[in-house]
């Protein structure tokens, strides 16, 4: 039997290990356990890591297509947003095998590789510092060059998809960033009082408009899911370098992207 080297055989990582260095990377302690921290256990060891946005069933089937042990999402499959479909993933998790991790407000607050950051850096927004609410840092704002619709093209580009634009002020160059559903009137204002003059988020609904609208701000919403990607691919960065077990991102279809 033909034996492989040593250095061709993949990492393998007990579950507990990978668990406890995710804990610790994202601060889990304390945050709601529905959506941060391990939610279903598997299999003890872990060879190869899925990670996806969502916790769909596209991305659970897909994880264990590819073989993998572990699938790490951003939204946790929740019984107040999933309803009955929270309890039918989790099921065919656990029928699976597939140990599950949940990283969204964890993820949402990290610096670096966070949500925000990841987001700042795929667009080129050179961040400068945050913007909190009830104390948590879940926004960056900075600066970045060229012009209002130079920026959207580029924001489409990285992101892959279309985005929508309201430009309200001739003034452009420093961007508020809050991924996902952050386009809150509460966020738009508070991103003003810091200087900026554009803001960009997943989405937004009619009161965020009417609010960029008609205090002169620039606004563009890029999709929930689009905005959230790059966060995920960056954890998925982390887990490779530190922890040398094989990663793997999983797309799923964009559902906001459907007429």
């Amino acid at each position: 039997m033909r034996r492989v080297p040593m250095s061709l055989q993949p990492m393998t990582k007990p579950l507990v290990e990978i668990q406890a260095y995710l804990d610790d990377l994202l601060q889990v302690a304390g945050l709601d356990e529905a959506g941060n921290g391990l939610i279903v256990g598997g299999r003890p060891i872990v060879s190869k890591v899925g990670l996806a946005v969502n916790c769909s069933f596209q991305a659970i089937e897909e994880a264990a297509r590819r073989g993998c042990d572990l699938l790490i999402t951003h939204h946790a499959a929740r019984p107040d947003m999933d309803r009955h479909l929270s309890g039918k993933k989790y099921a065919r998790l656990r029928q699976l095998g597939l140990n599950y991790y949940a990283a969204h407000e964890s993820l949402d607050l990290a610096r670096d590789f966070g949500t925000a950051d990841a987001l700042a850096r795929a667009v080129r927004v050179a961040v400068q510092g945050v913007f909190e609410i009830e104390k948590k840092a879940i926004g960056v704002h900075g600066m970045t060059p060229g012009r209002f619709r130079e920026f959207v093209v580029r924001v489409g580009n990285q992101l892959g998809v279309e985005p929508r634009k309201w430009q309200n002020n001739e003034s452009f160059g420093h961007v508020a960033i809050v991924p996902g559903w952050g386009g809150r009137t509460d966020l738009m204002a508070q991103a003003q009082e810091l200087g900026c003059d554009t803001f960009l988020t997943g989405e937004t609904n009619m009161f965020g408009m009417l609010f960029a609208q008609e205090t002169g701000l620039n606004l563009i919403t890029a999709g929930h899911q689009a905005t959230d990607t790059p966060g995920v691919m960056a954890l998925s960065a982390r887990l490779a370098r530190d922890l040398g077990v094989e990663v793997t991102f999983i797309p799923e279809e964009m559902v906001e992207a459907r007429g």
